[in-house]
């Protein structure tokens, strides 16, 4: 009994690691889009203004690259525990009713994360079998940039569940400078 635990307990860890090798993945992705977005814009610049040729590219590229950017970004900030967080509430209560409380919010927010990635991969999926393209000026199959969409939520969500079955108890962040 004691040899399935271990390797339970260690395929569980294995897991919890390749899911914050793939978020840190994605944060440096994220990095590399929003490197894109302020290049294509400085090209763009100059373009339009030095050489009065302006591009037509630029604006999609940009709104894709911002929408990648955004989910990709999304899993490595719930792992850290860097999303807004209101805790004007949690401050005030007992230590305990906090954790709780905490405790079922990040549960409720693993839920919503989820619902999320299952209506946003249905409508990725819808996407992909119609063929549907974008409709700026560079097309592209619009499944292409909206796959990011469920693999934010979906990853976002496993943190929040694996945050609230943790056995971290809730510290006040009062009188803490922001």
């Amino acid at each position: 009994m004691h040899q399935k635990d271990g390797s339970k307990n260690r395929l569980a860890s294995w897991l919890a690691a390749l899911h914050d090798g793939l978020s840190r993945l994605g944060f440096v992705l994220a990095g590399c889009c929003l490197a894109l977005i302020v290049c294509s814009y400085c090209y763009e610049v100059m373009a339009r203004y030095f050489f009065s040729a302006p591009t037509s590219w630029v604006s999609s590229l940009v709104a894709y690259m911002l929408c990648a950017m955004v989910f990709l970004a999304m899993p490595e900030l719930s792992r850290q525990r860097t999303h807004i967080f209101i805790s004007i509430v949690l401050d005030k209560m007992a230590p305990d009713g906090a954790t709780r409380l905490q405790r079922s919010t990040m549960a409720l927010s693993a839920l919503a994360c989820l619902m999320g990635a299952a209506f946003s991969f249905d409508a990725t999926w819808s996407q992909w079998q119609q063929n549907i393209l974008t409709v700026n000026e560079w097309r592209i199959p619009k499944w292409m940039l909206s796959i990011v969409i469920p693999y934010g939520l979906f990853s976002s969500s496993i943190y929040f569940l694996r945050q609230a079955l943790e056995g971290r108890p809730y510290r006040s962040t009062e009188g803490q400078q922001p």
